[in-house]
């Protein structure tokens, strides 16, 4: 496996099933939890942000994708969360009090510092900007070709 410092504890699930975002998040939380690099107030944080601050962005490539995150107090080691899902959940969309998107993709963040939050999303948005390595994101269903992809595209 590529060695990626962000991906240390795998907290990837690929194709999963859930009915709601709520599932989902809670999903892809107790996974963190489970590792070890989230404390146990980080999953109601987690719901609590995406309600009032939600992240669902509807990309150029047709994917929809979710870059959920809270408070860094609540984090215990930086890592990237990776859940895809075998059928879209709705998420809000970003900026928006009404609209919504279909999210199959959703790249949770669970970073120490606001600022180390601030560089990880310019970085997921450099990648959500090129289609062809969304596309082939959207098919990953294997740890090492994931990890590979995210850090040829430097996050790392």
């Amino acid at each position: 496996m590529t060695a990626n410092p962000l991906f240390s504890a795998s907290v990837i699930l690929f194709k999963q099933q859930a009915k709601t975002r709520e599932e989902a998040l809670q999903l892809i939380a107790d996974e963190f939890l489970a590792k070890g690099v989230v404390t146990d107030a980080f999953a109601p944080a987690l719901l609590k942000r995406e309600a009032t601050y939600p992240t669902g962005l509807a990309l150029g490539s047709g994917i929809g994708v979710a870059i959920p995150h809270t408070d860094a107090d609540k984090v215990l080691e930086d890592q990237l969360g990776f859940l895809s899902l075998s059928e879209p959940v709705e998420f809000r969309q970003m900026g928006s009090e009404t609209d919504t998107v279909p999210v199959s993709i959703i790249i949770p963040l669970a970073l120490k510092t606001a600022h180390a939050q601030l560089d990880m999303l310019q970085k997921l948005m450099a990648l959500f900007g090129d289609d062809d390595q969304m596309k082939q994101l959207a098919k990953i269903d294997d740890v090492d070709t994931l990890v590979q992809l995210f850090t040829t595209n430097g996050i790392k």
